[in-house]
């Protein structure tokens, strides 16, 4: 208990240091979350941070956030799903309300991964064996979501992070998952980036399961 209690500790100095732009490394963006590079006051300790804008005219914390929290919470024990450390409500310099989830961190996502195969001076493919690896990871952590009823939705290259050196992979980024009850009820087709939907989602089909 006491070395949980100084590692969130360590985690929440993170956090506060990451309201400073200057110290720390952008990793992402989108219209209203940002995730960033931090290390925290541990020697060589590195967590990510994924920033939500809260905005004044909104109730509360955004739904997509509040879901992401809700399913990481129960997901992330697994090894082939990222771990969520903790979740910061803090103020900027500016009295803005910024909430931030913290991750463990990782070194890239697999989209990067496979450009800086294919772009490297010595273009290669990834060896099959790393393919391999990485498709049997990845059947792992969707059926670790789908043994606990959870249907990612948005599964793409850019939210698989990888670990270059370990050669893991992670599931990463459940803001459009979502928990599924049996039977199966009717959700919205407006998931996953266009360009990874499944042909029946793609063709507006309301009525899904996890063989999606």
């Amino acid at each position: 208990m006491v070395l949980l209690c100084i590692e969130l500790m360590f985690v929440k100095w993170a956090v506060l240091l990451a309201c400073h732009p200057p110290l720390h490394h952008l990793l992402g963006k989108e219209r209203t979350e940002r995730c960033t590079r931090q290390r925290t006051r541990r020697p060589g300790k590195l967590v990510a941070l994924k920033k939500t804008r809260l905005e004044m005219d909104e109730e509360g914390v955004p739904p997509t956030a509040l879901r992401e929290v809700s399913l990481l919470q129960m997901l992330s024990h697994s090894l082939y799903v990222v771990r969520l450390l903790c979740v910061e409500h803090i103020d900027n310099k500016h009295g803005k309300p910024l909430l931030y989830l913290v991750f463990e961190y990782l070194d890239t996502d697999l989209k990067k991964f496979i450009d800086s195969h294919r772009k490297s001076p010595n273009p290669s493919p990834l060896p099959p064996s790393l393919v391999q690896s990485f498709l049997y990871q990845l059947c792992k952590g969707v059926a670790h979501c789908h043994s606990h009823g959870v249907l990612h939705r948005d599964l793409k290259p850019q939210n698989l992070l990888v670990d270059k050196e370990k050669g893991i992979l992670k599931i990463a980024d459940l803001g459009l998952g979502r928990a599924f009850t049996v039977p199966l009820k009717s959700y919205t087709h407006e998931i996953v980036t266009l360009w990874y939907r499944a042909p029946e989602v793609l063709l507006g089909s309301t009525h899904y399961s996890n063989c999606c």
